[in-house]
């Protein structure tokens, strides 16, 4: 089997989706607001705050498309 230059092999995606876990790796956010609220966490707490913080974020647009759909 021919060897594949690793710099030719596509870039993993940042963000992953799979069927019952998400990865992001390398992500750059630069939202002040977002930055300002995470910098008031304690660092052992900051990945349940971003889970946390993704729940009910996607919690409140489910339901304004709801909303929206009516």
């Amino acid at each position: 089997m021919p060897q594949v230059p690793i710099d030719s092999l596509p870039p993993p995606e940042r963000v992953q989706v799979l069927s019952t876990s998400m990865h992001i790796r390398d992500l750059s956010i630069e939202r002040p607001s977002i930055i300002a609220y995470l910098q008031n966490i304690a660092p052992e707490k900051l990945e349940i705050a971003l889970v946390h913080a993704l729940e009910v974020g996607i919690t409140e647009m489910q339901v304004r498309r709801e909303r929206f759909q009516r």
